[in-house]
């Protein structure tokens, strides 16, 4: 009757076991396809931001300030020149 008593508790021992088994290798995949997910959005988010300073470099502006500029200087050609 005690053997009995220890043979069932063995086997709720083992499918509780099993159980936490296979919650774990369920977890594990979880975080394997959320890395992978991080990982791409992550290339993603870098050549956004690449574009976008590229785009930012393109549509920069000479004289930013707001202020009036003699547009014939030699100062502010070599900007031109060096802006294009």
């Amino acid at each position: 009757d005690v053997e009995r008593a220890y043979q069932d508790a063995l086997q709720l021992s083992l499918a509780c076991e099993n159980q936490a088994k296979a919650e774990l290798v369920g977890m594990h995949s979880t975080v394997i396809l959320q890395s992978l997910f991080c990982g791409r959005l992550s290339s993603q988010l870098t050549a956004q931001e690449e574009k976008q300073k590229e785009q930012k470099k393109r549509k920069g502006k000479l004289a930013g300030n707001g202020l009036p500029r003699l547009l014939t200087g030699d100062e502010f050609y070599s900007q031109v020149v060096e802006f294009e």
